[in-house]
């Protein structure tokens, strides 16, 4: 009796798949001289590209970055610069910019794409079991900072995560997704980080394509950044309520500050926040009658 043996079929059918994912093409900019530690660092030709090349909204023109070598300057300062002298806000504020800046190099580089989940094999839902989780496209090496090669996974939980107690760079991370907070149009700094760092949590939870705070009279649906990252903000249920109502005035805020709702989590929409594709941003959550 022939013996039934799945495998090659199982092959034929991941080898068929493949090509529905973009194979991740990466040019780093390498370091070209001594490696400094700096007690100032200029985001300035960052912030050029942030105000030319990013909206109001956070969509970017990727096309027109890509047809730019606007991004390289930047890039080549952060591939010689160690910020460990740099006081704390400015540490921040420049691993913030290195994330933001070397994400869109790595969207740049493979554009046009639907986003960056394509950008690896784990794009293909379900094939989990034959394609390992390390090759999504967050521990992909994307660049240099101060000599060393950066994936956005060791930026943000490495660095970021582990050595600030800054629950709001949550809002200030971009991974290029049209569910992520919107990619502001100007470089974080040092100087006005806690400034800005608001503004971008109160954009981001009054934004009820992502936030839909309250959905109705007894339930917030938030987004899914705050049940990955529910610790780095509360305990548990009511102290994430009691953190959000700092961005709401009213019996909304009172609300919050009782942890009153029920806490729903938005799925996340990972397509490419891209100017060219606007009618892909997901439709604002209507406002409740009774929401304050």
């Amino acid at each position: 009796m022939m013996t039934f043996r799945p495998y090659p079929f199982v092959l034929l059918f991941v080898m068929l798949l493949l090509p529905a994912c973009t194979s991740v093409n990466v040019d780093m900019v390498r370091p070209d001289g001594e490696i400094r530690t700096p007690s100032f660092f200029d985001h300035g030709t960052f912030d050029e590209v942030l105000s030319t090349y990013v909206a109001e909204d956070g969509l970017v023109d990727y096309e027109g970055l890509k047809q730019s070598d606007a991004l390289t300057p930047y890039l080549e300062a952060l591939a010689v610069t160690d910020p460990s002298e740099l006081s704390e806000q400015e540490q921040i504020a420049f691993w913030i910019n290195a994330y933001n800046a070397l994400t869109l190099k790595l969207i740049v580089d493979n554009y046009p794409t639907e986003g960056i989940l394509r950008l690896s094999p784990r794009g293909i839902k379900g094939l989990d079991f034959l394609i390992p989780k390390v090759n999504t496209p967050f521990k992909v090496e994307v660049g240099y900072v101060g000599g060393e090669k950066q994936t956005p996974d060791n930026m943000e939980h490495g660095i970021l995560r582990v050595n600030y107690d800054e629950p709001r760079i949550h809002f200030a991370l971009v991974c290029a997704a049209m569910s992520c907070p919107p990619l502001r149009n100007e470089a974080y700094t040092g100087a006005r980080l806690n400034e800005q760092l608001d503004d971008q949590g109160r954009t981001f939870l009054h934004d009820r394509s992502k936030n839909a705070i309250p959905l109705d009279a007894t339930t917030i649906q938030i987004s899914k950044i705050f049940d990955w990252f529910e610790g780095d903000f509360a305990e548990d249920d009511a102290g994430l309520q009691q953190y959000l109502a700092q961005y709401f005035d009213g019996d909304l805020k009172t609300q919050l500050e009782q942890g009153a709702f029920e806490i729903k989590h938005m799925s996340y929409d990972w397509t490419l926040n891209d100017q060219r594709k606007v009618d892909g941003k997901p439709e604002p959550v209507p406002a409740p009658a009774t929401a304050q």
